[in-house]
């Protein structure tokens, strides 16, 4: 994953170029002490952390599916490689068997 920092929280991305990929929760520090584990856009959040170790443990509980290093290039390439990895599922039109 590629590193990034914006406005003191820390960001993990799965491709290396902005735009960056936001499918990863981050961890904006909390004014009293802590930090917070967010998912995009601050609308759910995971939880509360005491430590930086504990923020990115919980981080690393919530990768999405087969997340793993970083892809060169932006947010698009991350969804074009695992279009490209995973199994295709029933409800895929293009890939049902007739």
């Amino acid at each position: 994953m590629f590193p990034w920092t914006e406005m003191g929280e820390l960001h993990l991305s799965r491709c290396t170029e902005w735009p960056w990929a936001w499918d990863i929760p981050y961890t904006p520090p909390v004014v009293e002490g802590g930090y917070w584990v967010s998912w995009l856009l601050r609308i759910e959040s995971v939880g509360p952390a005491a430590t930086p170790q504990q923020a990115v443990a919980m981080v690393l509980d919530h990768l999405p599916p087969n997340c793993g290093p970083a892809v060169v290039g932006t947010r698009d390439e991350p969804a074009a490689h695992d279009a490209a990895i995973l199994p295709a599922t029933p409800e895929d039109p293009d890939h049902s068997a007739n």
